[in-house]
């Protein structure tokens, strides 16, 4: 399992989500297993990935480590 950082712009958190998977779908958009929630709001729309969590995501990629799902 991997641990991805995220904000939400709704309450200004930033939290940890552990993901049982992150995968492109076919127009290279990431899916996110499960989706982040945030834990003070309970915001969903209005959570994105933290500086820190884009740095885990590109990591992942070019370390071929996100793949596409079929």
């Amino acid at each position: 399992m991997k641990v991805i950082n995220f904000e939400c712009i709704n309450c200004l958190n930033i939290f940890d989500v552990e993901m049982k998977s992150i995968e492109f779908d076919k127009h290279r958009e990431l899916l996110f297993n499960p989706e982040p929630e945030c834990p003070r709001c309970g915001a969903i729309d209005e959570v994105y990935l933290s500086n820190y969590g884009q740095e885990q995501i590109d990591h992942m990629i070019f370390s071929q480590q996100i793949k596409t799902r079929k």
